[in-house]
């Protein structure tokens, strides 16, 4: 009775079950965190591109290239580029990895998921790369011109994004700016001023950036210039010449005398300093002075671009002649006493009829005062004597 009832009870259930109605499980379909994504590389890096995906459930990752070229198939890479790999630090991550990227490697990548339709994440990769000057088709690093030419320096230089090419030249062992964002520097009429160390900077933020030398040289004919060109001494004696030679290249200098070089010997000694770039000291000293010595002597300059000479004399100091001798006198101090004599006519009171005064002898007249104060002038003046002694 009880199997029974059992069997009945179960098929009741079975029953029930049987006749529910269909429960409906939703499925939610894969989906990308993001639609698109860009990134940035450094040549020669390594690279990853994102792919997070939810709910991918039992549908297949693939990535494809900006050539539409499948480079992986779930975690296998499909192409024979070993730099390739697909990483996954996370369940929901599909990332691709490039190892060493290059430039080619640029473009518009896809993740993709093979639902109908496809679902498609795509991924921008923009690769940089440092500048570089290529040395093939840049200027030497040493550069020679002569005066009054037109030359051109050139820094021909890659690099992505593309670079901004600064000049420098060297000014008192500081670089100045001397020209901006040009691989070409152009300078016209060069002077022996421009003889300089030149250098170019590529620069694109990518770094390290990158930098050519160019050492330019500028030839020129010889200028001479003599501190004096007269110059006195006296027989017996040594003097020195001295004569500035600025040429490049200083191919030739010397001192001559009647047209002969001067050479080395025990009255003539030639000594040659550096004063500064391009610029020579010739000195040219000359002993034990004899009359044949006086007279021109010429510094001269010479290369292949030009010549030029300058004279300086030399004249004999002679000693100074005595001044004549002359008898020595003694000088006198006279003093001129000036004495006058009045004499009265009759008829006056009878006073003393003299007085006397003296004067400085030297034209400025002193203090006169009369040698008696009572003196008073009643008669006529008659007669003066004028006594000198």
């Amino acid at each position: 009775m009880i199997g029974l009832l059992g069997l009945d009870f179960f098929g009741l259930v079975l029953g029930v079950v049987t006749h529910l109605p269909a429960v409906r499980v939703e499925t939610l379909d894969p989906s990308f965190d993001v639609p698109i994504t860009n990134v940035t590389a450094i040549a020669g890096e390594t690279v990853t591109l994102p792919c997070s995906i939810k709910d991918l459930q039992e549908y297949k990752v693939m990535w494809l290239d900006h050539r539409l070229k499948t480079l992986t198939l779930e975690t296998r890479r499909i192409i024979a580029d070993e730099r390739i790999t697909i990483e996954r630090p996370h369940i929901s991550d599909w990332n691709l990895f490039i190892h060493g990227v290059e430039l080619s490697d640029a473009g518009k990548y896809m993740c993709q998921i093979n639902t109908v339709p496809v679902k498609i994440k795509y991924v921008v990769l923009s690769v940089h790369e440092p500048p570089t000057i290529i040395p093939e088709l840049s200027s030497p690093h040493k550069v020679t011109a002569k005066e009054g030419d037109t030359i051109q320096l050139v820094c021909n230089v890659t690099g992505v994004p593309t670079p901004t090419v600064t000049w420098y030249s060297r000014n008192h062992d500081n670089m100045k700016v001397v020209g901006y964002d040009g691989m070409v520097l152009q300078i016209r009429n060069i002077s022996r001023y421009c003889d300089d160390l030149y250098k170019c900077t590529a620069n694109n933020s990518v770094q390290p950036p990158a930098s050519r030398k160019i050492t330019v040289t500028v030839q020129f004919p010889p200028e001479i210039h003599l501190t004096n060109r007269k110059i006195k001494q006296r027989l017996g004696k040594e003097t020195i010449l001295d004569c500035k030679v600025t040429a490049n290249p200083q191919v030739y200098s010397a001192w001559t005398k009647d047209g002969i070089p001067i050479q080395n010997d025990e009255k003539f000694k030639i000594d040659l300093y550096e004063e500064y770039k391009n610029t020579v000291i010739l000195s040219l000293k000359i002993s034990d002075i004899q009359e044949s010595d006086f007279g021109a002597y010429r510094c001269e300059a010479q290369n292949e671009l030009g010549r030029d000479y300058q004279d300086t004399f030399l004249y004999e100091l002679k000693p100074p002649t005595p001044a004549p001798s002359t008898p020595r006198t003694t000088s006198r101090t006279t003093t001129t006493i000036h004495q006058y004599v009045f004499t009265w006519a009759s008829g006056f009171v009878p006073m003393t009829p003299r007085t006397e005064y003296q004067s400085s002898t030297n034209g400025q007249q002193g203090c006169i005062s009369p040698m008696r104060n009572n003196l008073h002038v009643v008669g006529l003046l008659t007669t003066v004597y004028l006594l000198i002694r």
